[in-house]
Order: structure tokens, then sequence, then C-alpha cells
């Protein structure tokens, strides 16, 4: 459920160092090394400094830290697990273990490893995310989705959560708490055009074509998507309102002019309802981009007038 990047935005890092207290002077030397970036430095150095002595909870955290940094997860997971042997309530080193193991995909060690730390900080919300994040990985749905809504109580400013439990029971075809979940989605936050068009789609699978209308103007107002335009275009029309469909594609047309489909889909609606005129010019400006379709729509009605001209010559004959 976690991109790699995000679960490195979740792992706590710490820097040990105090102007007024001193860990130890190659403790100091390692942590200013890893201030730099110089992070292999920096590890050698957090090894002598354990060798010396200097405090090994400090030496164990900060050296898995670098070695997580350094994409090395085996050996990050190594030295936090000794870091909790010589401080076991240490929550942020417990919270990183929990996390390695996810990305290792050893998903039973990251949730007994998030269950212990919950036990010592019930309200650590990032533990509580990596616990939700793999019991969904994991298959189990009911207890991710009890973790989330936790979360969601506990955190409602928190919108990546709202948008878990949407995926979630529409994955269990329960599109009325899905749709109540994120419909919590804090309008403020990023991506909330995204969570009106799920909406949308759940709305368009329950058949309810006024409320997938409603949702995606919605979307459309607030980032102006030549895609979500052209939906709404297509449930205009599958609610039999192809005039409007037809005025809204034309409308389209002139904001998006490179965009062939609608161009096309206009041309369709038109054709379809003998509006002639108005589906040569879409065709037109259809065929203009590029588009093969438009090319049978401008023969078709090349063929309806032949036959409409036909049909009057015969009555003017009889």
């Amino acid at each position: 459920m976690y991109s790699r990047n995000k679960l490195r935005s979740i792992v706590t890092f710490l820097f040990f160092c105090s102007a007024a207290v001193s860990a130890g002077p190659m403790l100091d030397s390692a942590n200013a090394l890893y201030g730099e970036g110089k992070l292999i430095e920096s590890v050698h150095l957090y090894k002598k400094a354990l060798t010396a002595g200097e405090n090994p909870v400090l030496c164990y955290f900060n050296c898995a830290n670098a070695y997580f940094q350094l994409d090395s997860l085996p050996r990050a997971l190594t030295y936090y697990r000794q870091c909790i042997h010589f401080a076991p309530d240490y929550v942020k080193a417990r919270l990183n273990c929990a996390i390695i193991y996810y990305m290792l995909g050893d998903l039973g060690r990251c949730i007994a490893a998030s269950k212990q730390t919950l036990r010592l900080d019930p309200d650590n919300q990032k533990m509580r995310l990596v616990l939700a994040a793999a019991y969904t990985k994991s298959g189990a749905i009911p207890e991710a989705a009890v973790q989330y809504e936790y979360i969601a109580k506990k955190y409602p400013k928190l919108s990546e959560t709202y948008l878990a439990l949407g995926e979630i029971y529409r994955n269990l075809n329960d599109y009325e708490t899905a749709i109540h979940w994120l419909k919590e989605y804090p309008y403020t936050a990023q991506n909330y055009s995204y969570v009106l068009l799920l909406i949308a789609d759940m709305y368009d699978e329950m058949g309810d074509l006024p409320r997938v209308l409603f949702y995606l103007q919605k979307s459309y107002d607030i980032d102006r998507n030549k895609n979500t335009f052209y939906r709404i275009v297509q449930t205009q029309k599958q609610m039999g309102n192809d005039l409007v469909a037809l005025e809204t594609a034309m409308e389209g047309m002139i904001q998006f002019p490179d965009f062939i489909g609608l161009a096309l889909e206009a041309g369709n609606i038109a054709f379809n309802r003998g509006i002639l005129e108005k589906a040569e010019f879409c065709y037109t400006k259809a065929y203009e981009l590029g588009s093969p379709g438009a090319v049978i729509g401008l023969e078709n009605v090349k063929i309806v007038r032949a036959q409409q001209a036909s049909e009057t010559s015969d009555d003017d004959g009889e």
C-alpha cells in the first residue's frame, strides 16, 4: 500500500547531538558526518564509538539510520534491534524496525512489532498507519479497517486514512460505507479531486447517474481535467440528455481544441440525433486532429444527406 518513498518519510530519524550534553567525542563526530550526508564515514565512526564504549543506544540507533539511508535494510534492522536490546522501551527504534519488516515483505513480524510498539505508545499515529498497511497487504482486511477507523477518529485531519478506508470498503463491495469515508476526506487536502472521482465511480457502479454527474462536475470544477469533462458528456448521454451532452461537448471543444475524442463524441451525438450540420462540423474538427473515426462519420453524413436528397427528389417528382 505504501511506496518506498512514503515509508522513508515515516521512518523516524533523530540526531542525538546537544550543545549542552556531549554523547561522546566519536559519537558527536559521527553525528556531524551523518548530518553532512557522509553516511559511510559516519557508519565507520559509529562502530568505533561503540567499541570505545560510548552510549550504545545512540550509536546503534544512529548507525541503523545511516544504513537505512544507504538502503541497506537488513543491516539497518540489525542495528535497530541492538538498540532495542539496550533500550526496550525506545519507541522510535521499534517503529523503524516495523517499517523495515514491511519493506522486506515480512508482514508477520511487522504486525508483531507494531503491536508491541503500540502497547508502549497506544496513540502512535505512524505505528498505527504501518500496522493498518501491513494488515491490508496481508489480506487481513477487517483488522485493517479497525485500525484505519481508529486513526480516522483520533486524527481526523489525516486525509490518507479516508482514502484507505474507501478503497477497503470498495473492494468489499460495500459502496455505501466506502462513500461515507471518502466524503470525510478534507476538501482542502491534496488529491481531493481524485477522491471525488472515486465517489463518482462508485455511484456509477451503483447505477446512480445523477450523483455520478454531480461528483464529476465537482471534480472538474477543481482541476479542469479534460478526461473528467469527457466523462461528464458521456454521463449526460447515458441519462438520455443527448442535446445537453451535445452542447456540453461543443463547449468542451472550445476549451480543449486538441481533444480528438471529445470532437468525435460530439459528432456521434449530433449524427444520432439527426443534426447533420453540427455532426459535420464536429467530425471535421476530429478529422483535422487525425481521427480515423471522423472519416467514417463524415462518410455517414454524406450518405444520409444523399438519401435525404433522393427522398426529396422523389417527393417532388410525385
